[in-house]
This record gives C-alpha cells, structure tokens and sequence, in this order.
C-alpha cells in the first residue's frame, strides 16, 4: 500500500507528462479492446456447433477456382447413398429472398424461409423450445419457427397447430426453437421440410438442371474426404450427362468454420460473410496503435532523462540496488497503464453501442477479455520499459558524483535522437498507410456504388411487385395509376432489377455452332419502358418498340458481357438459339440491341452475359424514375396508389442507392472503420511528434536564446527546429508507400473491378502527413522561437 501512494503521488508530480501517457494508452487500449471484441466476434462463427470441427458444406467449383458455387441441385441427394463415408448428410434450402406470408388473414413480407431434411438435426444443434427434432418436419408442410419469428406472428399464445400461408400453400407449426446465435453463418425464422416440394414442385427435386440447395456432411476424422468429393464429382457428373473429357469442375468439402471468413466469393451463398483479409488487417491496426502508444511513452521517459538519472544515481547512493530500480520502474507502469485499462474499459462500455451500429454485431464486454487483457498488459508493461532502463542504466554514478549534472557525450546523443527519431517515424509510417488505405477504400467503394454501376441510380424507386396469379393485372393497373403523379417520370418491370440477383439462366449459342461456342446468359423478362426507366446505357442498337411486334416476340437486348461470351463483332441483328423460354421457330431470336453491364450481385464478381427479353411473366421489380422535388410526399403518394390497387399486401419499396448499398455493407462498414482508425493513428501521432518537439525545445532552449542574441531571425530557429521532423516525415512517407500498395492491392483482389492504385493518392497521403507533422511542431516552434532569449538564459 505505501508503495502504491509514492508512486500515485509521483505520478501526481508529473501531472502533465502522465497525462498526455494516459491519454495515449486510453487511446490505444480503446482501439485494441474493441477490435479484439469484433475479431473474436469473427472468428467464433459457427464453432458453437458440437461438431463443427467435423462439419463440411459441399461445394462446385471449377477447375481452375475462378467460379465456386454452393447451390446444387435437390435430384443429388438421391446419389449420396451410395458413396461410403456419407452417413450423415442433408440439403438446406437457403436462398429464397423475401417472401409473402399470411397469418390470420393478414398479409406479411418476410424473410428466411427455409427448406431443409430432417436430418438437419442430426448435423446441427438446435434447442427446441416445443416440439421435437424427431417427429417436427416428418409431414409435408410442417413448420418450425424461431422463437422471435412466434412471437411476432402468435404473441404469448402457442403457436403450436397454428397455420401460416406462403405461396398458397398452408404450413402448420409443429415446434418453435431457440433463436440461433448471432455468429452462425445462416440463420432462418422458419424451416418446412424439402419433401413439401413434392406437391409444391417435384422438378425442384427431380431435375439436374435446378440447382437450388445447400448440401451439409457430418463426417468421421478419419474419413477420406479426397475420395468423398470425387464420388460426388463422378455422380453430378454422371446425372449431368458430362462425359470426364468435358468435365471443367470439381466438387470441395468446405469446413463449417470456413464458411464465414474464408469464402467471400461463393456465388449463390446467403451465408452472413466476413473476410479474413479485413480480420487479419484489424489485429494488425490494433497491434500498430498500440504500438504508437508505447512509442509515446517511450519518448516521455527518456524525454527529460537528467531528471531521471539523477533520482536514480541519488538512489543508488543511498544503497538501492540496480534491480529495485527497474523493479520501481515497472510498478509505475503496470499502475500507469492499468489505470489506462480502467479508462479504455469505460470507453469501450460507452461506445459499443455505436460500434454495434456500425459493424452490424452485438459485441459486448465479457469474462473472455480477463486473459486477453492479462496477457496484454504483461507484454505491453514489458515492451515499455526495456529501452528506457537500458537507456538509464548506460549512465555510471560516478559521473554524477563528479559533476552534479548528467550530459550524454556526441557519441550516446546521436545515438539516442536516433532512436527516439525512429519511433516517430515508426508513428509517421503508421499514419501516412492507413491515411492512403482509407483513400483506396473509399475510391473503391465510389467506384463500384457509383460509377460502374451500368445504369442511372438516382432518383430510382424499386417496388416489389409479389409473385401470384394477379401480378400482371396488378402492375398494370399500378402503372397506369402512377403516371397520374407528377413527380414520376418512367414506370417499367423486370423479373430481376440491378443490384439483385439473376435467377434464370439459358445456354446461348449461335445457330449450327451448338458444338462450338456456347454461353450460359442469365435471362431477365422486362416490358418495353424497363430498360429506359433504369436508365440502361445503349452502345450499340435500339430499345424494344412498342409499336413493332417483332421486337416483343424475337427480339433480345444483350450486354457486354454477353457479346464477349459469343465472340460477336457484329451483334446487332444477330440470330442465336435461346435453349429455354424462347417459343420461336428452331427457338431463334434476334439481338436488336446493346447496353452495358448493369451491376447484378456485386462487383467482386465479373458482370455475367444477360439477355432481356419481353414476356407476359415475371414482373416482380417495378423500376419507377422520379424528378427531383418532394420524395417524402411522392413516395406517400405512390404507397396511395398501391394501396387502392392492392390494399392486402404492404407497400414494399428501395431506393436503387439504398439497394446497392446494401450489396457492399461490409465494405462500407470496414472503410468507416478504417476511416476512424486512421484519425485515431493520426492523433496518437500527433502526441509523439508533440512529445517530440516539447523535449527538443526543452533540450536547446538555450542553444535557441543564443542563437537570437546573436540576431538569429525567427524563421531560422524554425528551419533548424523542424528540419528533422520534415526528414522524418519523407523517410516514412517512402517506406509506408509500398507497404499502403500492398495492402490494398491484397484486399482489391476480391473484387472483379478495380480502381486505379494511382500516385495522387499516396502523394496526398504523404502531403496530409507533412502537413499535419508541421502544424503540431509549427505550434511549439513559433513559441520556442518567440520568446525572450534573456529568459531563455538566465533560466538556464
């Protein structure tokens, strides 16, 4: 206890020096506590399963890995038995979008309604609330409900027996569980068994070409899963038709704990997805920060070590020994930095919730960070204090007796301003690769939000349209009511509108050249004003004509992407075979236009080949383009028209800026969090070059009185105060620059477009450090160099 009140009271005496400390690891610890939440967050996906550790998806890929897909079709299951290891497996319907649900005659929109095997259970742990896992989805058309999903439909009472109705078919619930834990890659509100298909739709189970479900395996350690994934190889293959000549893909067991941060670019993947890229990058930052943190404290110990030596060499005279110092020196700051960890944990208390907000999780304070923060703070503590008892020792008391004063010799100065340079430099580097990584990011993200997006987002309104028997009827009737509102401007469908997703493909080929060249085209029905209402971008042809019949009977709209797959060079006019939905003569039909790629999914995926085509179904995605003005009051006025069109099912809507937006939510969340890291590197910068700056001032406030007697001019003094901080500055500027394009250029690597790593913007980086290096020394400078050299000297 008496030791803890000497060093309170000495730490006390340093108020200013501490402080500024203990803003630093406040600082630091904040930053690394909460991304140690978020990363454990990531990496505790899934492993709440008893067997995840023996838990594989399968998945398609091809042969060179340039496409994997998770979706395979229902017929598959029938195979599996036949292949030995595969005990333990079943389908789970993931991918089904938002859907209309009816309760008591009431009409919802939800989402998360699966499909899966009874066997689920026997693969993954779900607790059961009513209800068993043995007999709930032994029927057709039995349904399990999430525990928050009961509560919102059937409130207190049970919902056991209860009916709800999804295209028009009535499930009865048979058992509610628990709502699934946050960090598991899929979570549904409501599970009906597959073999509801059979009546639903028996092709969905039967044919090869529906690939519709996830297929999950729970095998033994021992089990050889090479020889698995080439039987199951063999049987697609098989079912397909696809001779081993023609085979270009392969089947991979994927392990669950894989699923959510090693799988960014599975296509048709609902999972809930993270990017160990981003994972490994935050553990990196936190380490960084707090590594500016103890560059700040190690500054400050040595900063004024002439009154450090001399306690110590008094000490030592008085019969300390060399141990008892050093062991002093850690008390104060295992004290300093547990009272940081005090802060940082009431700071991290007060921000979670907007962290919270920002990442999309629920991360909260728990026992699980007791060890981490053990284990830290002993390193940290440690990492500290080595260099600055090193430094200390160096110095013989003998010395001391001699003269009463402690000077370092050329030799151990230069020296010591080497290191204390390095360590604002290491800060500087920090700053100037994250300031460029923030830049890249958000160039990024403006490039695939805004600038290749194919068509004009602004001022755009997606409606959906429900599918049923009176979809069409009822688009009509909504259009004709909308151009009555001034505000609208263009009123068109599509099965499929950008920023979405492509959920009919054909084969494509050109007439006689079915052996040849063939192309999957993803097929999207429109009307004749979709492709104007978007804003579709035409490079080469014309828009379906309402007044021409051909158009609307043979004719398609191609893009880009899908001239490239055909190898066309004159496309327009062009005749091809259309395998599905083209009900022409030898199923022919002609391309009377181009337009560029629209972004379908996002752009970590190159643009697929589409074709457009006029059809009297499948109009889903109501495209309404608005003039500026009022939307608060158009959009009441257009949820008016549905609702005297179609007063039963709720008005259901996105801004097309909103839709794309929320294709690359991670991304937008990982630059704003990159962002404020950046700012918070900078700070803690700033702090050192401050620390910096106050020590030189301190150590040649009589060189600079001297100076000024002698008639030195105030922008000398601040030339010879800031030339080091400029060399420092440019010396971290080229060492940051390639570790910034490396980086980023890693992390671009996930997306199919990619901006320019351009020179401007680590220039800008390197400008915003100077910058921002020179206001804080400028600071400190103009006040050294300002003030009265005779009391500059006599203090002295």
């Amino acid at each position: 206890m008496r030791s803890l009140k000497i060093i309170s009271r000495n730490l006390f005496l340093k108020g200013k020096s501490n402080a500024y400390v203990l803003v630093s690891f406040s600082v630091a610890f904040t930053c690394a506590l909460l991304i140690y939440l978020f990363v454990a967050d990531e990496f505790a996906f899934d492993k709440h399963f008893s067997n995840y550790h023996q838990t594989y998806r399968l998945n398609i890929e091809a042969s060179d890995k340039s496409n994997v897909s998770c979706n395979l079709p229902g017929v598959l299951y029938d195979q599996l038995e036949q292949i030995p290891g595969t005990e333990e497996y079943a389908r789970l319907q993931t991918y089904m979008g938002e859907r209309y649900i009816t309760v008591d005659n009431e009409t919802f929109l939800d989402d998360k309604f699966f499909f899966g095997d009874p066997e689920i259970f026997q693969i993954f742990d779900f607790n059961f609330l009513t209800g068993s896992a043995d007999n709930a989805m032994e029927k057709p058309f039995s349904l399990i409900l999430s525990k928050s999903t009961a509560e919102k439909y059937f409130g207190d009472s049970t919902p056991i027996g209860k009916t709800i109705r999804m295209n028009n078919h009535d499930f009865t619930v048979t058992a509610v569980i628990e709502d699934m834990p946050a960090q598991t890659h899929f979570s549904f509100k409501f599970l009906a068994p597959i073999s509801s298909y059979r009546i639903m739709d028996n092709n969905t189970l039967t044919q090869w070409y529906v690939s519709a479900f996830n297929y999950y395996f729970l095998l033994p350690d021992n089990v050889n899963k090479s020889e698995i994934e080439s039987r199951i190889t063999d049987a697609f293959a098989e079912g397909n038709g696809i001779s081993q000549e023609e085979r270009k893909f392969k089947m991979a067991l994927e392990p669950l704990a894989d699923i959510h941060l090693k799988a960014p670019n599975t296509r048709w993947d609902n999972a809930i997805k993270g990017d160990i890229k981003v994972v490994y990058g935050f553990i990196v930052i936190a380490l960084l920060i707090v590594g500016i943190a103890i560059s700040n404290y190690v500054n400050v110990l040595t900063a004024n070590y002439q009154d450090k030596v001399r306690e110590n060499s008094i000490r030592k005279i008085n019969g300390a020994s060399g141990f008892s110092l050093i062991r002093k020196q850690l008390k104060e700051t295992s004290f300093l930095l547990t009272l940081s960890l005090f802060v940082a944990a009431s700071l991290v208390y007060l921000l979670l919730p907007f962290v919270n907000d920002l990442s999309g999780k629920e991360l909260a304070l728990n026992l699980s960070l007791v060890p981490f923060i053990g284990v830290s703070l002993s390193l940290i503590v440690a990492g500290s204090v080595v260099y600055p008892v090193l430094f200390m020792q160096s110095f013989k008391i003998a010395g001391f007796r001699k003269s009463q004063s402690v000077i370092l010799d050329l030799k151990n100065r230069k020296q010591h301003l080497r290191v204390r340079g390095t360590l604002v430099t290491f800060q500087l580097i920090i700053a100037t690769a994250l300031i460029a990584s923030s830049l890249i990011i958000n160039k990024q993200l403006y490039l695939v939000t805004k600038t290749k997006t194919g068509f004009d987002q602004e001022n755009t309104l997606v409606v959906v349209n429900p599918y049923g028997d009176a979809m069409n009827k009822r688009y009509n009737l909504f259009k004709q009511k909308l151009e009555a509102i001034a505000m609208v401007k263009k009123v068109g469908v599509a099965q499929n509108a950008p920023a979405g997703f492509i959920n009919n493909y054909t084969p494509v080929w050109l007439p006689g050249g079915e052996d040849k060249l063939k192309a999957d085209l993803g097929q999207i029905t429109v009307d004749h004003d979709f492709l104007s209402a978007i804003g579709a971008k035409f490079i080469q042809g014309k828009n379906f004509d309402k007044n021409i019949r051909y158009d609307e009977q043979v004719g398609i709209v191609i893009n880009e992407s899908a001239v490239k797959a055909l190898n066309l060079t004159n496309p327009i006019g062009q005749k091809v075979v259309v395998q599905n939905n083209a009900y022409t003569p030898n199923n022919e039909m002609e391309i009377i236009g181009v337009v560029e790629d629209m972004q379908y999914f996002t752009l970590k995926e190159a643009s697929k080949p589409v074709m457009y085509f006029i059809r009297d179904w499948g109009k889903h995605n109501i495209v309404v383009r608005l003039d500026e003005g009022n939307y608060k009051a158009t959009l009441q006025q257009i949820k008016n028209k549905w609702n005297e069109v179609e007063p039963g099912l709720p008005f259901t809507y996105q801004f097309m800026d909103d839709r794309i937006s929320l294709n690359y939510a991670s991304e937008i969340s990982t630059a704003q969090i990159i962002t404020i890291l950046s700012a918070i590197a900078v700070f803690l910068s700033v702090l050192g070059i401050l620390g910096m700056i106050v020590f030189t001032v301190r150590q040649r406030i009589k060189e600079i009185g001297i100076r000024k007697v002698n008639g030195a001019k105030i922008s000398e003094v601040l030339v010879m105060l800031n030339k080091d901080f400029i060399k420092w500055v440019i010396i971290a500027f080229v060492i940051a620059t390639p570790i910034a394009y490396y980086t980023m250029n890693k992390w671009l690597e996930d997306f199919a477009y990619k901006t320019n790593l351009s020179w401007w913007i680590f220039a800008l980086a390197g400008v915003l450090a100077l910058g921002i290096a020179l206001l804080t020394v400028n600071w400190q400078s103009w006040r050294a160099a300002t003030k009265n050299p005779v009391e500059a000297l006599r203090y002295e």
